[in-house]
């Protein structure tokens, strides 16, 4: 991320302005509760050590125990995590959840691991933070380079150093292990629910047009479930590069095309300049690491609709440029937040012994994010701001309520 993503809190001082909230309530909320680096050592297949820096932020934890994925990434660093715990905190109290917000990282490139070594990797950043890890304190789920394997064996290890069979601890495990259905879907499901809940304030068309950047877990989903609801989808990208084409194209065809060449390269013909914020179309979906529209690059975007699947894809600069150019900005804090809605549900499963089937699931995440949609879309209406500063106005009051409510002894040791 740039410096200028750094900057979130900026969001939380228009919100306390525009709410008049209390300077006790924003001085808490201006600051992580909690922030911890280990240095995690592992003994790779060579026989050599190596250590990889790590990180753990609890932002918030007024609202309930933190909630927040764990990444493995080169360029992770303490305040990137510190970045996507505000960026949690505020999601889990929009979507309405009983969690805080936390986030968590290793700086590595996952990539050059072997299995025993990613392993030995993520059992060690449980000891190295068992401490702040646990169903009632703190509870990581996957984020990027991190899966259903590597959060078992997070959880493995938690159980065994707490010495207990706790299986709410850690989130986004495989079913058989606790997890549940429907968890790879959510995030891509749950933001096209939320852009199909705001068709009519986005002023979208019937068969509007979309390009996705990232063509991974969440925009594959996305890219699906828009297309069968009649979308089209005209431009794609990913590590490989861009591909555009005005008639559209169908999703599976796509991903078929990458798992057999790796890269959608070749797929169709390459998009201008081989960057989708220049392609024509009618909604944009950042879908792979944040910081991807600064407000530089706001400027090229071509699109009438952006809407965030990746955190923090645009950076507070180039999310201002947007709305002052008449570009609508879909917040991440509300399009991507069916990942941690799934999350919560495998938590209450985990708690209550009682399994939910894929069709519970979907039914529960599909009401949860129209309702929320509803209710930014309805503020942004009634207060004439963007769906940005509408959905931080109803996150930060109910911070602050929950501040206030709970006194000042456990908050600030008086």
């Amino acid at each position: 991320m740039t410096t200028e993503a750094l900057d979130v809190c900026a969001y939380l001082e228009r919100a306390a302005d525009a709410l008049d909230l209390s300077e006790d309530v924003r001085e808490v909320l201006m600051h992580p509760t909690r922030s911890v680096s280990a240095s995690i050592t592992v003994r790779m297949g060579d026989g050599s050590l190596k250590t990889f820096p790590g990180w753990r932020t609890i932002y918030s934890n007024a609202l309930g125990p933190a909630k927040g994925g764990i990444r493995f990434h080169p360029t992770v660093d303490e305040h990137e995590v510190n970045t996507l715990a505000f960026l949690m905190t505020f999601k889990n109290a929009l979507a309405g959840l009983p969690f805080g917000g936390g986030k968590g990282g290793v700086a590595v490139n996952p990539r050059m691991l072997s299995r025993h070594e990613l392993e030995r990797l993520a059992r060690g950043y449980v000891r190295a933070l068992k401490h702040d890890l646990g169903t009632g304190r703190d509870i990581p789920a996957p984020d990027v380079n991190t899966n259903g394997t590597v959060l078992a064996w997070m959880a493995d290890e938690l159980a065994a150093l707490e010495g207990t069979a706790h299986t709410a601890s850690i989130t986004g495990k495989p079913i058989v292990l606790g997890g549940i259905p429907g968890r790879a879907e959510a995030t891509g499901r749950g933001a096209a629910k939320v852009t199909m809940a705001l068709k009519d304030h986005l002023g979208l068309a019937d068969g509007a047009s979309i390009a996705i950047q990232g063509f991974g877990n969440a925009g594959v989903q996305y890219a699906h479930d828009m297309h069968e609801a009649g979308y089209k989808i005209v431009g794609l990208s990913d590590s490989s590069g861009s591909v555009y084409s005005a008639d559209g194209f169908d999703p599976s065809e796509a991903e078929a095309f990458k798992a057999e060449h790796r890269g959608l390269k070749g797929f169709a013909d390459e998009a201008p300049g081989n960057d989708l914020r220049r392609a024509e179309a009618d909604i944009l979906v950042p879908a792979a690491l944040g910081g991807w529209i600064d407000g530089d690059s706001a400027e090229t975007v071509e699109a009438g609709v952006v809407v965030e699947v990746s955190n923090q894809a645009c950076t507070v600069g180039g999310g201002d440029r947007l709305e002052e150019r008449g570009i609508h900005v879909v917040p991440d804090i509300l399009a991507n937040s069916g990942g941690v809605s799934v999350s919560y549900l495998e938590w209450v499963q985990n708690r209550s012994g009682e399994e939910m089937t894929k069709e519970q699931v979907f039914d529960n995440l599909d009401r949860r994010m129209e309702r929320v949609a509803r209710q930014v879309a309805s503020r942004a209406a009634d207060d004439g701001v963007g769906l940005r500063a509408a959905a931080y106005r109803i996150a930060a009051a109910r911070l602050a309520e929950a501040i206030e409510s709970m006194g000042t002894r456990r908050l600030f040791n008086e």
